[in-house]
């Protein structure tokens, strides 16, 4: 993700998938949905990604990446 303020997030549903490369696993939507760093929830056959844009103390806005500095996750079925 680019061009996210710090702190900023989103929450991606992702059927059929099961693991993500980053985040903490959290055992609950409602945990996924409270959680303040980069998350995952796995239930019912489905991935559910909580990416929550980090950027570095002093990053200037528009530096490679965007505002939100390239948040990313890569996901595996």
């Amino acid at each position: 993700m680019t061009d996210m303020d710090n702190g900023s997030w989103v929450i991606f549903e992702l059927p059929g998938f099961t693991t993500s490369n980053v985040g903490t696993p959290q055992n609950s939507l409602a945990a996924l949905r409270s959680a303040t760093a980069t998350s995952y929830y796995k239930g019912d056959g489905t991935l559910w990604v909580k990416l929550v844009a980090n950027v570095a103390p002093g990053a200037a806005a528009g530096a490679r990446g965007g505002r939100g500095g390239g948040t990313a996750v890569q996901v595996s079925k």
